[in-house]
């Protein structure tokens, strides 16, 4: 850490210039003695890097910003609270401790915090904003997080890891086995030191193959933000041994969609086809993520256009975890359709269909936004249709 950056002057030039382009900043003369530009680009690019995922952290006066990769990394403050309300107890050990944002939400929830970063000036960092966060109950060490365990007498109420999904040559990784730590290797160790485990992994390891790869799965939890995925949570517990629980969760806002079931029910559930009817739905992303196809056209009493579009219809509007549209009208789709359309620009999605958004766009010359959406998909007969429909709730005049 660099304490210069903290001077009231330097916080104050930051606050300033938060729109200011740092290749002018960067490349230009010194700005301050004793800080380098790259360092002051670099609390100039975190800063407004948390601006919207970290707003506490940005409101807070003289906090210390880690590098953009870091700040990139680090969950958001929506995530961060959903995970704090899945623990309880007298004692966390956050393994891989990072910007601490995660640490920062386990300790309104638990009594004392472990947060444990191999990286020092990360570690450095993370202390010093707990500190004008007012947190108190968070000890910090600088120690690789494996390293730590071994030497840990005691047994902690609840582990979390958040393994790095980069290689040595700063690389993505998505398979657990490829991570920092390699969480499958070290499941036995962890359960002699702690009951209860939390996982934190990216948004693109399947599901099926996590299960696969992790011991004594009881919850998986599929959390978006404002429909987008953004991590994927595994709770685990010592002695679980049933099948576990699969939440899909959008937090939007104050609002949270929740929708939770058991692999085996959709496994047991037929769903039934329908031409499209008065109303569409889309599910959320962690719906989709999840795989609950049938199971959630069976729970809110819809129908599905095809097996593999995952696309439903009523003619009733009922309440829905993701998108709904009234539906206008509903084409073959050939070029006389397309001519017929009667606007120049939509919003165009394609679900199971063989052309592409880009192909369609070039095909129909249709501009993207505006009022009108397009569904290209399939019915259940396999043929290829158009559906023209407007957003509930959003419809012109």
């Amino acid at each position: 850490m660099n304490l210069h950056l903290l001077y009231p002057e330097v916080q104050e030039f930051i606050d300033h210039n938060l729109n200011t382009d740092v290749h002018s900043v960067l490349l230009g003369k010194n700005v301050f003695p004793g800080i380098e530009n790259r360092e002051l680009v670099e609390q100039l690019e975190s800063k407004k890097k948390s601006q919207k995922k970290l707003p506490t952290w940005f409101g807070t006066e003289n906090i210390y910003y880690a590098n953009k990769l870091n700040i990139s990394q680090t969950s958001s403050e929506a995530t961060a609270r959903y995970k704090a309300d899945l623990v309880s107890g007298d004692t966390l050990t956050d393994l891989t401790g990072g910007f601490g944002v995660d640490s920062y939400y386990f300790s309104k929830k638990i009594k004392l915090v472990f947060h444990i970063e191999k990286n020092k000036e990360l570690s450095d960092i993370a202390e010093h904003n707990f500190r004008k966060l007012g947190s108190t109950n968070i000890s910090c060490f600088a120690k690789d997080g494996i390293e730590y365990l071994e030497t840990l007498q005691d047994t902690t109420d609840w582990l979390f890891l958040d393994p790095s999904r980069r290689d040595s040559n700063n690389k993505k990784v998505y398979f657990l086995q490829d991570c920092e730590p390699d969480v499958t290797r070290w499941m036995q160790h962890f359960f002699s030191k702690s009951n209860n485990i939390l996982i934190k992994t990216g948004p693109l390891l399947d599901i099926s193959m996590g299960l696969q790869q992790l011991q004594n799965v009881y919850k998986v939890h599929i959390l978006s933000v404002e429909n987008e995925v953004k991590e994927v949570l595994w709770e685990l517990k010592k002695d679980h041994r049933e099948e576990p629980l699969i939440k899909a969760v959008n937090l939007n806002g104050d609002t949270k969609e929740s929708f939770e079931f058991l692999a085996k029910e959709e496994r047991t559930t037929l769903p039934e086809y329908s031409e499209p009817l008065s109303f569409l739905y889309e599910p959320n992303t962690a719906i989709m993520k999840s795989g609950g196809f049938n199971l959630v056209g069976k729970r809110y009493g819809l129908k599905k256009l095809q097996e593999h579009s995952h696309l439903y219809t009523s003619n009733v509007l009922v309440p829905f975890p993701g998108r709904t549209f009234e539906i206008s009208n509903v084409f073959p789709y050939n070029k006389k359709s397309i001519k017929g359309l009667g606007f120049q620009k939509a919003n165009v999605t394609t679900r199971n269909f063989p052309e592409s958004v880009a192909q369609i766009r070039k095909k129909t010359k249709l501009k993207d936004g505006g009022e009108h959406f397009l569904f290209f998909t399939k019915n259940y007969h396999n043929d290829l249709i158009m559906i023209s429909a407007c957003q509930t709730g959003k419809k012109k005049g």
